[in-house]
């Protein structure tokens, strides 16, 4: 693992990273694949990036050790956020919810297992989940974890997972950190359309563009526009009976380059 790679606050988050990204890399590998690589059980790891069972320094060590860190490298990274020190309580929970913030707005599948969950046969099981979206077990299992935490998902009294968000309201992000999770949503988003283009067939999905002459000083206004349309069409196409979840994504945006960024 590369240093430049290192951007996790905590061993524990920088597992999940991890995880995630070989997931992405390979959809047939998983969380007991990762236990051999890094020589520990399946159980005991998924515990450890649940959060369910603490991560000593030792395990922090050898676990960081099998993933290509230096000692300097895992000294400099606490164990979890509950294992930094200086920190009260309030703080420490702040700063987890800040951190599964980021990750629900920087992965598109947050937003679209809240809206499976208003299926008709929405299952809460993470193989149901993972096969309806196309991602790993392991993804969906982090990702319900994060929701649950930030009290965007919760669980009915028959045990089901429910959406409880309100309007995506997330906890408050420095702006840095809203517009790196933004932009990655972004491109997540743009390689998801590029997908649907290739595999989708055209009745069951539209990509159309516009090409037009436009004064940038119009640019807040246009925006102000689309944001009034993207509002109108979800509450006009809110369905009794949903079956499945679709995005809706508007790009509008310059086709000459601008001279200030010459």
């Amino acid at each position: 693992m590369k240093s430049k790679r290192i951007q996790a606050r905590s061993f524990k988050q920088l597992l999940q990273e991890e995880l995630v990204a070989r997931c992405r890399s390979n959809p047939n590998y998983s969380l007991r694949s990762f236990a051999r690589s890094l020589q520990v059980e399946p159980s005991a790891l998924s515990q450890m990036i649940n959060g369910k069972r603490p991560i000593t320094e030792k395990m922090k060590m050898r676990l960081g050790s099998a993933l290509g860190l230096t000692t300097d490298q895992l000294r400099r990274l606490p164990a979890s956020a509950e294992a930094m020190q200086g920190h009260n309580e309030i703080r420490i929970q702040f700063q987890q919810l800040t951190m599964d913030s980021f990750a629900v707005i920087s992965d598109w599948y947050h937003y679209a297992i809240l809206e499976l969950t208003y299926l008709e046969d929405f299952k809460s099981d993470a193989i149901w989940i993972a096969q309806r979206l196309g991602i790993t077990k392991s993804e969906v299992n982090i990702a319900v974890n994060r929701l649950l935490r930030l009290g965007l998902l919760k669980k009915n009294e028959k045990g089901k997972w429910i959406d409880a968000s309100e309007n995506g309201e997330l906890t408050h992000l420095s702006p840095s950190e809203t517009s790196d999770a933004a932009r990655k949503y972004q491109i997540q988003l743009l390689e998801l359309s590029q997908n649907a283009v290739r595999e989708i067939a055209v009745k069951k999905r539209n990509h159309t563009s516009a090409t037009l002459c436009f004064d940038p000083e119009d640019l807040e206004l246009a925006i102000e526009r689309i944001a009034d349309f993207r509002r109108s069409f979800a509450r006009d196409f809110q369905p009794k009976k949903a079956k499945d979840v679709y995005q809706l994504q508007i790009s509008f945006f310059p086709l000459t380059k601008q001279k200030d960024n010459v």
